[in-house]
């Protein structure tokens, strides 16, 4: 009984925690007058976005952040083409974009959707009015050019989501919205693409959208797993040799 319960014990602390809390930010560059942008965050440059690209997410300390976009290819001491101050609360998520020439700050909605159901909002930075509809319902009505739209909840499901921009040909993304999932659909006039923002509350930090998401969100890791091998070997072998001594 005693190794029973040290196992049932040492198993449970090997249980996968809740999700990681954390503070993050990350870059997308939208606004059709430049082609690629060089991106620094509090004076680090981060890289160089091309149009319609969104960096992963980046974790930071909670606080005042400054978000700096110049031509690409610039003196990093030239002045700035675009700046914005982010003051990000903590344990809180943020998606920094600059769309019709201008920079916004939105507060990333990465919180858990109610009753096993997704979440999805639009960044709409092409330049024509659109709706989206999902299957034959509309999810988002009249969502202006160069604007973004707030998060709704959805059933997950594996419906199309179809893109009609005003005087434009419709565009269907093929997608799977999972159980748990929070979604930013970027739409532009490069491509049309579905980011994934957090899974079972947790922030994404590579974007794609993953399969195969189950009830119990984060998983166990390999090491996790070869640790409660481990310990079930050790009550096995335990249990043998009691068996053996009284057998």
């Amino acid at each position: 009984m005693r190794v029973l319960a040290v196992v049932l014990l040492l198993l449970l602390t090997a249980m996968p925690a809740q999700a990681a809390t954390g503070t993050y930010v990350r870059l997308g560059h939208f606004s059709m007058d430049q082609a690629r942008v060089d991106a620094t965050l509090d004076g680090v440059k981060l890289g160089t976005l091309d149009y319609a690209e969104l960096y992963e997410y980046r974790r930071v300390e909670a606080g005042e952040h400054v978000v700096d976009f110049r031509t690409a290819g610039a003196d990093p001491g030239s002045p700035v083409l675009r700046s914005v101050l982010v003051q990000a609360g903590a344990g809180k998520a943020y998606t920094v974009i600059d769309i019709a020439s201008s920079m916004k700050v939105l507060e990333d909605d990465v919180s858990l959707p109610p009753n096993g159901q997704a979440r999805l909002r639009v960044i709409n930075a092409g330049d024509a009015e659109m709706d989206l509809l999902r299957g034959s319902v509309f999810v988002h009505r009249n969502v202006q050019a160069t604007s973004t739209t707030g998060y709704v909840v959805m059933l997950p499901g594996s419906d199309g989501l179809q893109v009609l921009p005003r005087g434009k040909d419709s565009t269907t993304l093929e997608a799977t919205l999972e159980p748990g999932g929070v979604y930013s659909l970027l739409v532009s006039a490069r491509r049309i693409e579905l980011r994934t923002d957090a899974k079972g509350a947790e922030v994404v930090p590579g974007g794609g959208q993953e399969t195969g998401f189950g009830g119990m969100a984060g998983g166990w890791d390999w090491l996790t797993a070869l640790v409660i091998a481990l310990i079930v070997g050790v009550a096995m072998f335990s249990v043998r040799g009691r068996l053996f001594r009284f057998g």
